[in-house]
């Protein structure tokens, strides 16, 4: 994909990449985050388009684009088409031609809101019935739909009143930042709807956004408070780091001794002996993740699983049980899975695993564990993890999801009480996927949605973003968090041992030891104490700086 172009007219400025608008801004302030045509397949992957013509028209006045593209292998046509003028009017138009029968999930525009300026403020929604409503951008992050049956909003940024209609589809909005997005999310088509479902070849299928921005007096504004991260200097306690291990991610090499090892028993059977003797080799203590099988006892899985620790001399320090079931995503209001539960795996941890401190929440998102919070009173502690590349793969999306982790923190302590939190795989690339069968395969290693196989992670990339995870979850006080896995498509080594970009990176950061200084910046982290500072350039190709730390580390 071609780098971004930056276009402006009058007082508006935005980016435009293959079909799509992104930070549309009026004065400097950003009102939308962008404006794209999705194509999900059925397990909610994005289809990759073919840009078959495109053109860009530039006036004093207007910028006109319009683009022509396919997915699916030619079966659908796609005809887009911008307008954006100096007098504030934005307008998207999209008609899609079915050439053959084609399945999707969602297919149609996708408007995504900023979370700057618009966090906690007041949304006008208008109905197909003719009703207004009135809610709110959540300040915590909303488990479900904030607002449905859509053809209108309205709200202010800052500065900016914002007005846009909806034509051709029913839509709804969601809080994106369940799954670290840096927006608000409104789409089409519902998900009260069946899916997938058919646009049928002939078919024709039409869409319109209207966008009319006003710019308000200065002196009309209240002010809204900065994102979370902006904040700067502050001195932070650090969290451990951690590892993911599952059986196959081990290497002939020694696991890193500072880091602790978070073993994954996808049932009782899933580790040999032989395998955890290799871990006992380097980690006495573990911290351990239980997935119950479908149909198996939590408490016999458990006590085999403790045998199996007992026997090759490992200690458990820190342990979760979830049933298989729950590595999948449901909506709030269900339905939710019958049989085991949650609460049942985890009294058969605490009753097996008796000096260790037991779990709560999810193996997965933190999508899944604000749709089904755990009941506090039954753990010492509570996680669940992330992933960078759910509904978008280019690097400036994934950058993004940095601006939200400090949301996802707040909105889960919230849920949590005084739990600490230890997190589980904090990463760009997908361990599983909760929303479709699998996670989708990368043969070429492209930058693509939900795929476990991304390529930043053997690049600096991968190494600055763990860095930036790292130092804003230290802000939000986490206690653990896991950022690779020891090898494999999300690891920190090679086979042989050696360390890749993101391995030096953890490397360094357990060495700055229990405590440091962060300052956090639109494009910069960085943590530093007496033994040394690492930054993280969060902008651009990510790259991560380090002073001190010996001979050779800078």
């Amino acid at each position: 994909m071609q780098e971004p172009r930056r276009l402006s007219v009058g007082d508006i400025s935005f980016l435009y990449e293959q079909g799509l608008i992104r930070r549309l801004r009026l004065a400097g302030t950003e009102v939308v985050r962008m404006i794209s045509v999705p194509v999900r397949d059925k397990n909610w992957g994005t289809l990759a388009p073919t840009v078959l013509s495109s053109s860009i028209d530039e006036t004093t006045d207007r910028v006109h684009i319009e683009e022509v593209f396919s997915v699916a292998d030619g079966k659908l046509l796609a005809d887009l088409v911008f307008d954006v003028r100096a007098d504030g009017f934005v307008s998207a138009n999209l008609t899609f031609t079915g050439k053959e029968n084609v399945q999707t999930n969602r297919a149609g525009f996708t408007l995504l809101h900023p979370i700057a300026r618009t966090t906690g403020t007041a949304l006008t929604v208008s109905h197909s019935d003719g009703r207004a409503t009135q809610t709110r951008f959540h300040e915590h992050i909303a488990p479900g739909q904030p607002a449905i049956d859509i053809t209108g909003l309205a709200h202010t940024v800052g500065t900016v009143d914002v007005s846009i209609t909806f034509e051709g589809e029913t839509f709804e909005t969601e809080d994106q930042r369940n799954w670290s997005d840096a927006s608000f999310k409104t789409y089409c088509r519902p998900l009260s709807l069946p899916f997938p479902y058919t646009i049928a070849k002939g078919e024709t299928v039409t869409q319109r956004i209207v966008i009319n921005l006003d710019r308000k007096p200065e002196s009309t504004h209240q002010g809204m408070a900065a994102t979370p991260t902006q904040r700067i200097g502050k001195p932070v306690r650090l969290p451990q780091i951690c590892l993911a291990v599952e059986p196959g991610w081990l290497t002939s090499a020694s696991l890193p001794q500072d880091i602790v090892p978070v073993l994954r028993f996808a049932g009782a059977d899933s580790w040999s002996d032989e395998k955890l003797r290799k871990v006992a080799q380097t980690h006495r203590d573990v911290d351990i993740e239980i997935v119950i099988p479908e149909g198996k006892a939590a408490p016999a899985v458990c006590e085999t699983v403790n045998a199996c620790l007992e026997r090759c001399g490992l200690n458990a320090g820190h342990v979760i049980a979830l049933p298989q079931a729950y590595l999948k995503s449901y909506q709030p209001s269900g339905p939710w899975p019958a049989g085991l539960s949650p609460k049942a795996c985890t009294q058969a941890a605490r009753q097996t695993f008796t000096k260790a401190r037991i779990g709560l929440g999810m193996l997965t998102h933190f999508t899944e564990f604000n749709r089904r919070p755990p009941d506090t009173s039954l753990g010492d502690y509570v996680t669940f993890a992330n992933t960078a590349i759910v509904h978008a793969a280019d690097d400036l999306s994934v950058w993004e999801t940095l601006e939200t982790l400090p949301h996802i923190f707040t909105s889960a302590k919230a849920l949590s009480g005084d739990l600490p939190m230890r997190l589980g795989l904090v990463s760009i690339g997908m361990r599983s996927n909760p929303y479709g069968a699998a996670l989708a395969p990368n043969p070429g290693h492209a930058k693509i949605a939900m795929t476990g196989d991304d390529p930043r992670q053997r690049e600096p990339f991968a190494a600055a973003y763990a860095v930036a995870a790292f130092a804003l979850a230290a802000q939000a006080g986490v206690e653990a968090i896991t950022l690779a896995a020891p090898s494999g498509r999300l690891g920190m080594m090679n086979a042989d041992g050696s360390l890749l970009p993101i391995g030096k990176a953890l490397t360094v950061l357990s060495a700055l030891g229990s405590d440091a200084n962060l300052m956090v910046s639109e494009d910069k982290v960085t943590l530093s104490n007496a033994t040394g500072s690492v930054s993280a350039d969060v902008s651009g190709h990510g790259a991560v700086h380090l002073s001190g730390f010996g001979e050779g580390n800078d």
